[in-house]
């Protein structure tokens, strides 16, 4: 049966040149009618898009030309290493720029639908008490998790109740094309390094005993655009999007290294040794499968050995 057409005349996004958003866009226009229009908000982008989210006037007026009847906002500092690093742009661009878009839309767009990237990082040491689902109140412990969270509120707060707001939560999703501030793409860009001769056989690495879900990130746009694809439902949606299995991170090294075409040795780092404060992260995404029938295909393997090979084709 052939997959439904969005029901959306004009779709802003943001974020569109990012790692999700290059996945994203495609389909997203593979799913819209063919007279509908995908207008993409990029700091970089086509020169009549390209809008920073830290100018009000210009978010505004961008928003107000092209009246979208979607908006899906993934623009943002996503990195939790990074943004520790660089609280306060961190600050500005998640929670600073979330809060601009939102003003425009509901200035300009009263009957929009608002889709937000979050993520499962806001629920933070409520992980500790064991598998988390939508109405497990966030502990978020990160810089990045505390901005996720922040920006979720800025909107049920901004925005007009007749504004449609869907706010995704999924947890690590990864795929080719990655860069290596995460954690699958690190020890993937070690190993294409050292098959292309360019360094010694040795991967140092941290601690590898956490337990993360992990997604692949094809998963994850399959999930956003089952839930845009229903019309309907209450005006403010909440959906967590994981695999409901967590792997150590030691799992996907394993992974990595039986794929690897040369011998390579791990070697602890003392300096990288920091104990995680949350040793596991279990999280229930019952309702987006109940509400749309959404599961995740793509076997965990198959999307280490992607993001290798995308290491691999920078490597050369």
């Amino acid at each position: 049966m052939a997959a439904p057409i969005l029901p959306y005349r004009s779709v802003l996004l943001t974020g569109g040149r990012g790692f999700v958003g290059r996945y994203l866009l495609p389909v997203l226009q593979a799913r819209l009618a063919p007279e509908a229009i995908v207008h993409r908000l990029d700091r970089h982008g086509a020169e009549q898009d390209a809008v920073d989210l830290l100018d009000p006037v210009a978010v505004r007026a961008l928003v107000a030309r092209t009246r979208p009847e979607l908006i899906v906002h993934l623009a943002a500092q996503s990195s939790v290493g990074q943004s520790a690093g660089q609280a306060a742009d961190t600050w500005r661009v998640n929670v600073g720029g979330t809060v601009n878009l939102a003003e425009a839309v509901a200035a300009e767009c009263p009957d929009a639908t608002f889709a937000f990237s979050s993520s499962a990082e806001i629920y933070g040491s409520a992980f500790n008490g064991g598998r988390v689902d939508e109405t497990t109140p966030p502990l978020p412990q990160s810089v990045y998790a505390r901005t996720k969270r922040a920006a979720e509120e800025v909107l049920a707060d901004t925005l007009r109740p007749e504004n449609r707001l869907i706010i995704f939560r999924p947890t690590n999703h990864s795929g080719a094309g990655q860069d290596g501030r995460f954690v699958l793409p690190a020890f993937a860009e070690q190993i294409a390094a050292i098959e292309a001769g360019g360094r010694p056989g040795v991967i140092r690495v941290g601690s590898l005993t956490a337990e993360r879900d992990f997604l692949d990130v094809r998963d994850v746009v399959n999930a956003y655009v089952g839930v845009l694809a229903q019309p309907g439902g209450d005006q403010r949606q909440t959906y967590n999007i994981a695999s409901g299995h967590p792997v150590p991170i030691a799992h996907l090294l394993d992974h990595l290294l039986q794929l690897a075409s040369v011998p390579i040795t791990v070697e602890p780092d003392p300096a990288r040794m920091r104990p995680s404060e949350v040793v596991r992260t279990e999280v229930a995404s019952g309702r987006i499968r109940a509400q749309t029938g959404w599961v995740p295909h793509i076997a965990l393997r198959d999307t280490v050995a992607d993001v290798l090979e995308g290491c691999r084709r920078r490597a050369t």
